[in-house]
């Protein structure tokens, strides 16, 4: 059975890493920005515009300092290669 994949939390990831950011509506801004590019592609699969309302939704649920911490584990990744 095939497993189903969570692209959400890739999304998120490139959100959070897209640029620096000076405040955590400037990180939901980018987020909206990119869900309304999705869903007005006619292209993208359904699957994929649900996965980016997820990844908004879960930056919604996020303080700043959450998305930093989050932003700083994910850089120390970068760090490694």
């Amino acid at each position: 059975m095939a497993k189903e994949i969570d692209y959400s939390f890739k999304i998120l990831e490139e959100i959070l890493t897209l640029k620096k950011y000076s405040s955590r509506e400037e990180v939901m801004d980018a987020g909206k920005v990119m869900v309304d590019i999705a869903e007005k592609n006619e292209k993208c699969p359904e699957k994929l515009k649900q996965a980016y309302h997820d990844a908004y939704n879960k930056l919604e649920s996020l303080s700043f300092d959450e998305m930093n911490e989050i932003i700083d584990i994910l850089s120390s990744y970068d760090d490694e290669d």
